[in-house]
């Protein structure tokens, strides 16, 4: 029998790639031949082998991530293609009148917490900057927190098919969990992102922000007021280095079912709230309303499913394409 590698940390994944060992136990005894060809001994060693053999394959993948004190993803070697596909390093283009340069922040609905992995359709138009180098976009998207799906690269990719722009950057500093304090002036997250702008501040120069983020302050219960005035704090942090992009909101503060939740709570008000054109603060997706249970995965009915991470990201393209739009 061939060696039967789990390349992905997830047991559903690991239980389909090893059916192949589990077949090659059961089968022998289910067949009219004598049982000695499949005696009992060698059936317990399989079973012993696909859990024991699933730890260190998991162990194996998670050994290639480098995430930094602030729980981002900052490198994933392209040679351990199951962990990190398309992480294919590129030479950085500059960016012209086409070139869509998208700050991507939040939390973990924003950043690698998706079901589905996903690789940009356009890998010579659609790159993942971090540290002043550039990547072909792909989950795990460098610069965020977690190591799985987004809807980032989908958005991308939406926004050229769409013809809103003809090539895309994404900056992806987006991190799990994160409350919307830490985002405020004076925040570890407001420093980081404001050093992850300045950074790149010669080379690029942002056209749209991404703000995914809320259900983290909903379990808290954060006030209405409180939100609005940590947004408008950290807004101001980025008109002050001269960052005058638009940014598209979420209205996001289901997650899961560990508190009893309602549509029109504190946060989902400020969000609402918050939306204004003439300060060109847009609302991006209202996943409260766009999304279904079947749109959440399964285990937590939190993180976006694969259709989740389509639907956002489709919401969001719409948006950004109708607000350029209407521009002058």
């Amino acid at each position: 029998m061939q060696n039967v590698i789990c390349a992905k940390p997830r047991r559903d994944t690991c239980a389909v790639v090893s059916l192949p060992c589990l077949a090659h136990c059961i089968a022998p005894a289910a067949s009219s031949k004598p049982l000695q060809r499949a005696p009992a001994l060698k059936f317990l060693s399989c079973i012993v082998a696909l859990f024991l053999g699933w730890l260190p394959a998991a162990q194996a993948e998670q050994s290639v991530y480098t995430i930094d004190q602030y729980s981002r993803l900052v490198a994933c070697p392209a040679r351990f293609e199951a962990a990190c596909p398309a992480k294919r390093e590129v030479e950085c283009p500059p960016q012209t009148a086409t070139t869509a340069v998208l700050l991507v922040i939040g939390q973990s609905n924003a950043a690698n917490g998706g079901e589905r992995r996903v690789k940009t359709r356009f890998p010579d138009r659609v790159l993942n900057y971090f540290d002043g180098h550039c990547f072909v976009a792909g989950s795990p998207l460098l610069g965020s927190g977690g190591t799985e799906g987004e809807f980032i690269t989908l958005l991308a990719d939406n926004l050229i098919a769409n013809g809103t722009y003809k090539s895309v950057m994404i900056i992806a500093t987006a991190i799990s969990g994160s409350q919307i304090s830490r985002w405020q002036k004076g925040g570890d997250l407001n420093q980081l992102m404001l050093s992850t702008v300045i950074g790149f501040k010669s080379q690029y120069k942002i056209t749209d922000i991404v703000w995914h983020q809320g259900e983290g302050d909903y379990m808290l219960g954060t006030t209405a007021q409180a939100y609005t005035a940590s947004f408008q704090s950290m807004r101001k942090t980025l008109t002050d280095i001269g960052v005058a992009a638009p940014i598209f909101i979420s209205i996001s503060t289901f997650c899961g079912t560990e508190k009893p939740w309602q549509r029109d709570n504190p946060i989902a008000q400020a969000q609402g709230q918050l939306a204004d054109p003439k300060a060109k603060i847009l609302l991006g997706a209202n996943t409260d309303q766009l999304l279904v249970s079947a749109d959440r995965r399964k285990n937590d009915q939190c993180h976006f499913s694969d259709s989740g991470q389509r639907k956002t990201a489709s919401a969001y393209a719409i948006a950004i394409k109708d607000f350029h739009a209407s521009r002058p």
